[in-house]
């Protein structure tokens, strides 16, 4: 049984959300701030922006979360077929804000994305499993931590303390067993709310995972003092038993020579 699962678009938007090509055209547009060059030649078509290097991400149909909620795969090489490998995420449009809902895809499982294909620790980090911050027994490419709320020293402080609490290392052994993916696995770390009312939550390829949603909430957080939210992303890559590295796919970013650089030598 192949682990990416496929949906109907059998759904209508809500009257509030953005079109899907719409909503695609603020991360590609986020994309390009984030990675210059890196969306040269793509496409928007259907429900999807397609790079002719082999990347393509697309919007899934509104099932759950209301209006301002959107369901995002990427897919890191299309090229690996029949069964294309991906990852999914979320995000929300906080009081209906469609640009910073995009941003955020992008600094996270975005990020890791492009990392994955870049590998140079460019755009996300990397942690091996015997590194303090890996997970055992798999290849880390974590995103930074990014904090969503109406106090910035609020977003900075819990950011922090996120990024400190090494999530993924310490509740490694509540999820681990799950990952079910050959090529890579996305882990989705969010941690937020209102003071009192926090919520705590981790989801593996797309799934919420009991266990280790209730692992991040034992791990004794900080409260904010205003509405908070903050959010991280990591891929994790199987290790081959002869532990030469991890197992990358083929697809590769080159963004060396691009109109962005102003060399003059970028492909025609």
């Amino acid at each position: 049984m192949s682990w990416i699962r496929r949906r109907a678009r059998d759904a209508e938007p809500p009257p509030e959300r953005l079109p899907d090509l719409e909503f695609l055209a603020l991360v590609k547009a986020s994309l390009e701030r984030y990675a210059p060059g890196v969306t040269e030649g793509t496409e928007l078509k259907g429900n999807s922006l397609s790079s002719p290097h082999g990347w393509a991400i697309g919007v899934m149909p509104p099932v759950h979360g209301g209006p301002h909620h959107y369901d995002l795969v990427a897919l890191p090489d299309t090229s690996l077929q029949p069964d294309v490998p991906c990852f999914m995420d979320c995000v929300v449009a906080i009081a209906g804000d469609a640009p910073k809902a995009a941003d955020t895809w992008v600094q996270t499982a975005g990020a890791c994305m492009l990392e994955l294909l870049d590998r140079r620790q460019h755009f996300a980090d990397h942690a091996g499993p015997d590194d303090e911050r890996g997970v055992p027994g798999w290849h880390c490419i974590a995103s930074g931590a990014v904090g969503l709320g109406v106090d910035a020293e609020e977003n900075r402080r819990l950011q922090n303390s996120l990024v400190d609490a090494n999530v993924l290392h310490h509740i490694a052994d509540t999820f681990t067993a799950d990952l079910e993916s050959p090529f890579f696995n996305g882990i989705k770390v969010f941690y937020g709310g209102q003071p009192g009312k926090m919520q705590a939550e981790i989801r593996v390829n797309g799934e919420r995972h009991e266990a280790a949603s209730a692992a991040l909430a034992a791990m004794d957080l900080p409260e904010p003092h205003a509405f908070t939210m903050v959010r991280a992303y990591a891929l994790l890559l199987p290790m081959p038993e002869d532990g030469t590295g991890p197992l990358y796919p083929p697809a590769r970013l080159d963004l060396t020579h691009t109109r962005a650089c102003g060399c003059g030598n970028q492909p025609t």
